[in-house]
């Protein structure tokens, strides 16, 4: 994943949520309840690998 598909997400986000407001039909919330799913799985996912590769540095030098 990389930053522009993070801010194509947030785009998207941004559209459904006025499409909701101008409209007020419950697809469109669904479509955001949907991205902001996606959105908290991808942090969550990045947070996963960054403490990977902090513990994988750490161990590497303690090696040393």
């Amino acid at each position: 994943m990389t930053p522009v598909q993070v801010d194509e997400w947030l785009d998207e986000y941004n559209d459904y949520l006025l499409l909701y407001e101008l409209f007020g039909d419950k697809a469109y919330l669904d479509e955001t309840t949907k991205i902001l799913t996606n959105l908290k799985r991808y942090i969550s996912r990045l947070h996963m690998y960054k403490k990977r590769m902090f513990m994988d540095d750490s161990r590497n030098v303690l090696q040393k």
